[in-house]
């Protein structure tokens, strides 16, 4: 009896030490975390080729990555952060040590900024995107994992520029279906903004099919291509377009001036018949009074 008591107390207090355990790491609440001015935030189609694409925090290769974090001390004692590290799946870990230890005060606060160097794509490739996981170090205590995900992405120049076209056309707010844009698929009534407009569509869809194979600097070529052509459609359309409206809104005038200077016409015509009619009454009157005259001379 006393053996199983025995146990059972071992039992308890193995629990108990594995619930303070459990409790010392556990992330505190109050945080916030934030990649700050990276080259591209939001979907990317090349990672994630079917609606809806995989979102993303990408960095140019060889600039500086950086990060804002806080966390908040929500136990009942102090306790002092030594680091801040960042493990990488790519197999580099990233520890930003501070020269002396920052101590939280129960229900406080501290904001912290980490940054360092995007590697190149020579050693570590673009082609998926990679897990993270971000800890704070406590003297003398186990580290706590404060966020984790899997969305960070080293972009290339050509990755980057074609992203970059993608969101200024619009692309990735296109419906499900993958339509391009009205003005595209259904074009104006001028016969050169329309070949221009056919012209980016198929640019577009070179483009879209070489990006989601990898070949960032071909698609780079067909998305500018598309770009320039767009500009040049509008300016076409707003060059023809305002010929045609001014040419519409001339041929009015014309018609109302000439339905004016008609309306004239015809007022001055209907005054020429009425002195007509008024000259040959007074005529009438004339030939009355001389012929009464004459009657009374005899």
């Amino acid at each position: 009896m006393r053996k199983k008591n025995a146990t059972m107390i071992c039992l308890m207090t193995c629990l108990l030490i594995l619930t303070a355990l459990t409790a010392s790491i556990k992330a505190s609440n109050g945080l916030h975390f934030k990649w700050v001015n990276p080259a591209y935030a939001g979907p990317d189609m090349f990672y994630s080729p079917i609606y809806p694409f995989t979102s993303i925090v990408g960095y140019l290769e060889g600039t500086c990555w950086n990060f804002s974090t806080s966390i908040k001390n929500d136990f009942s004692g102090p306790f002092n952060i030594s680091a801040v590290r960042v493990e990488f799946e790519w197999g580099r870990n990233y520890t930003h040590r501070f020269s002396s230890p920052h101590r939280v005060l129960p229900g406080h606060t501290k904001i912290f900024h980490v940054s360092n160097m995007t590697p190149f794509i020579e050693d570590v490739p673009e082609l998926w995107t990679y897990h993270y996981d971000v800890y704070i170090d406590r003297i003398n205590d186990t580290s706590i994992e404060i966020y984790e995900n899997d969305d960070f992405a080293i972009l290339s120049e050509d990755h980057l520029e074609c992203l970059r076209i993608f969101a200024k056309l619009g692309i990735f707010s296109l419906p499900m279906d993958g339509e391009l844009p009205p003005f595209i698929t259904d074009p104006p009534n001028v016969t050169e903004t329309q070949v221009l407009l056919v012209r980016v569509s198929m640019r577009i869809l070179q483009g879209m099919q070489h990006y989601q194979m990898g070949l960032f600097g071909q698609a780079e070529s067909y998305l500018q291509d598309a770009d320039v052509s767009i500009a040049e459609a509008l300016s076409v359309w707003n060059t023809t377009g305002t010929a045609m409206e001014e040419a519409i809104v001339g041929r009015r005038e014309a018609e109302g001036n000439y339905y004016s200077a008609l309306a004239d016409s015809s007022l001055v015509n209907a005054y020429g018949w009425l002195l007509f009619g008024l000259g040959w009454i007074l005529i009438g009157f004339g030939v009355i009074i001389y012929g009464a005259r004459k009657t009374k001379i005899v």
